[in-house]
């Protein structure tokens, strides 16, 4: 049976842990995810790259909150948070080692919510890690581990279940590519039977065409690197020229209409890169 979607809009898989170092605390009181600089009762917590990654790409989360918080080993623990319609849940284990090595832990990854929304974040994270997820280093370890998991999970079926998610984000990439092609030709046909006037003139609106369809060829790219939000910069640039180039000036979409703003708003791609530990979700009133 191997990773299923469990019901309607769940989704569970593993990924191998690259590193892991300890940026964050967890609440006593509470259970929340906390900076390193946390002052209160608080216990050390080594999330690891899928975890911290995983955050860095959820728009606008709620606290994530540790179900099963880290006791004598600091990295093996549970948290759940919700972005928006979709849930995440993540845990860690240890598969070989006895617990010892970050190379020896794994992260089981449960995703509640639509297709679209739990593959969009696995593509995200999946190009920010310096590894395939999948990938386990320890292969015949975590065969063993997999294989006692609800569905009797192996290898290959984890894999497939990370690889058709890739597809289901490549296939909505590329339905806001057309869209956006589509409105661009329609804008084409209106310069051709729109004469000049002291606002608009069809030898500008080519050039604004020249660099929308230059913009599309970036986006092409973007995509076939796995570069999400490179991607999205460069459809939505395209998007202002066409505006730009339109004569009627009311091109009926807008890109947040095609597709929800890039993810990630807790770590940004900076913060993961320059090693800052963790941007606090919490309101004032919840620090109080």
């Amino acid at each position: 049976m191997g990773n299923r979607e469990y019901g309607e809009g769940v989704l569970v898989v593993y990924a191998q842990v690259g590193h892991a170092k300890a940026n964050h605390r967890v609440e006593n009181d509470t259970g929340f995810l906390r900076p390193k600089s946390f002052s209160l009762p608080s216990k050390v917590v080594y999330l690891g790259d899928v975890a911290t990654h995983a955050l860095a790409y959820l728009e606008h989360p709620e606290t994530p909150h540790f179900s099963e918080p880290p006791q004598f080993n600091e990295q093996r623990w549970t948290f759940q948070t919700q972005s928006g319609g979709l849930g995440l849940t993540i845990s860690s284990e240890s598969y070989w080692g006895f617990g010892l090595f970050n190379s020896g832990y794994l992260n089981r990854i449960v995703l509640k919510g639509s297709p679209q929304s739990y593959a969009r974040l696995l593509f995200d994270l999946s190009a920010s890690l310096g590894h395939r997820p999948w990938e386990f280093i320890h292969s015949s370890s975590a065969r063993k581990y997999l294989s006692k998991q609800d569905g009797d999970v192996s290898l290959e079926s984890n894999e497939k279940a990370w690889k058709r998610a890739f597809e289901t984000a490549r296939s909505i990439f590329d339905e806001q590519l057309f869209m956006v092609g589509e409105q661009g030709k329609a804008v084409q046909k209106r310069i051709k039977n729109t004469p000049d006037s002291n606002d608009w003139t069809a030898k500008k609106a080519e050039v604004a065409i020249k660099h929308a369809d230059y913009d599309l060829e970036v986006a092409r790219g973007a995509l076939a690197d796995g570069n999400a939000p490179g991607f999205e910069r460069a459809v939505a640039r395209a998007e202002a020229y066409f505006i730009e180039a339109d004569p009627d000036g009311n091109i009926a979409y807008s890109m947040e209409s095609l597709y929800e703003i890039p993810q990630g708003q807790i770590l940004s791609h900076t913060t993961i890169d320059e090693g800052v530990s963790f941007v606090d979700l919490t309101s004032n009133d919840e620090e109080e």
